[in-house]
């Protein structure tokens, strides 16, 4: 068993990524079937880890293209990053990359990437259309090509605040019209911000986006956390002592970020092999570190943006939840909306007439953080 070095803060090598082969099969299955995917979990669930392990080896039929569309603000960045991605591919067929050298300026020395003086009066949406049009119609018989699109409700959210609800919705539209074409192209669209916000502030219906089958993803199985686990424990030269691989794998909720975030913290907490409570007392040494557990806290500072004037009942909700650990339906029956916000953005799930939170260790995280008890 090879030693991995704890990584929470930083991207991980998707050749170092343990675990997903379900997801992996899965996405494959799909995708080779003609449907399209949606990945949506909050944020360090392992979304583009998972991504890059599948963009790393998609499979026998299939070659990929991963484009990252954080920080972009308007229709044309959207734009140009997609063409810059696909322009990178090892696979892009020579007359499309013709049809890209026409088009945009940049390619050629791999510079940033422009729409051309002549065609710089067309729309970004229409320039997208040929621009994907123009791969499709020259791929090869034998390949599809998925185009793995991360981060993608983010950049919606701020097209729509930066140049308005119709320029978002229109960006929607062209590439659900994409999708439809029946071609030799698939697609997989990531975020870790609910499409149910962004439709709202951009005037959508669902109906742009229900075309895309949902693909779960999850914490890990409890075999893969637990080779996680002791792979890390390898990493920080530790022996794995009694009840410590379990107690990882317990304490972490099985979130990949979580398990590499707590081996981290024993790293330097003491000598010799790693016990349970070692396990115990780093996972409270996380929670009370503001800096270090910063990246799973976003559930407590996401709410303000996304729910508005609804932010303190949601978070009422969530708190009620947390503390019952489970509460049934009926009794939110005046907050059905906002509950389905809630199980939506992947806080709460419901089974049977009741509600609880989707993952326990996000619970506990949100009680300690607001002081529950």
């Amino acid at each position: 068993m090879d030693p991995l070095s704890p990584q929470p803060g930083s991207t991980i090598d998707p050749r170092n990524a343990v675990g997903r082969a379900a997801t992996t099969a899965r996405a494959r299955d799909e995708l080779r079937s003609a449907n399209n995917l949606a990945l949506t979990d909050p944020r360090r669930m392992g979304k583009t880890v998972w991504l890059d392990l599948f963009c790393l080896d998609p499979g026998d039929g299939l070659t990929s293209v991963k484009i990252d569309y954080e920080g972009v603000q308007t229709s044309e960045e959207f734009l140009t990053r997609t063409v810059a991605a696909l322009s990178a591919h090892r696979g892009l067929p020579r007359h499309a990359a013709s049809k890209l050298k026409a088009l945009f300026e940049g390619i050629e020395i791999e510079g940033p990437v422009k729409v051309k003086v002549g065609v710089s009066t067309r729309t970004p949406t229409d320039l997208l259309s040929e621009a994907i049009r123009s791969v499709d119609d020259h791929l090869d018989e034998a390949v599809l090509l998925v185009i793995a699109m991360d981060e993608v409700p983010l950049a919606i959210a701020n097209i729509a605040c930066n140049e308005g609800a119709d320029a978002a919705n229109q960006l929607l539209q062209t590439l659900r019209g994409l999708r439809r074409q029946g071609s030799r192209l698939r697609w997989i669209v990531c975020g870790s911000v609910g499409f149910h916000h962004i439709l709202r502030s951009c005037n959508a219906t669902e109906g742009v986006i229900n075309d895309l089958v949902n693909l779960p993803l999850g914490p890990l199985e409890v075999s893969d956390a637990q080779e996680l686990s002791r792979r890390l424990l390898l990493g920080i030269g530790r022996d794995a002592g009694e009840g410590a691989v379990d107690a990882l794998v317990e304490h972490s909720g099985r979130i990949p970020y979580l398990i590499h975030a707590l081996a981290h913290g024993l790293q330097e907490s003491s000598s010799g092999p790693v016990t349970g409570g070692d396990v115990a007392d780093a996972f409270v040494r996380f929670m009370d570190d503001r800096d270090e557990s910063r990246a799973v806290t976003h559930l407590l500072s996401r709410l303000d943006p996304l729910y508005g004037d609804r932010a303190g009942r949601a978070e009422e909700i969530l708190d009620r939840v947390a503390i019952d650990v489970s509460l049934d339906v009926p009794d939110l029956q005046a907050d059905v909306g906002l509950l389905d916000d809630l199980i939506d953005d992947h806080y709460l799930i419901e089974h049977n007439k009741t509600v609880r939170w989707r993952y326990d260790v996000l619970r506990r995280i949100w009680m300690h953080r607001r002081r529950l008890g």
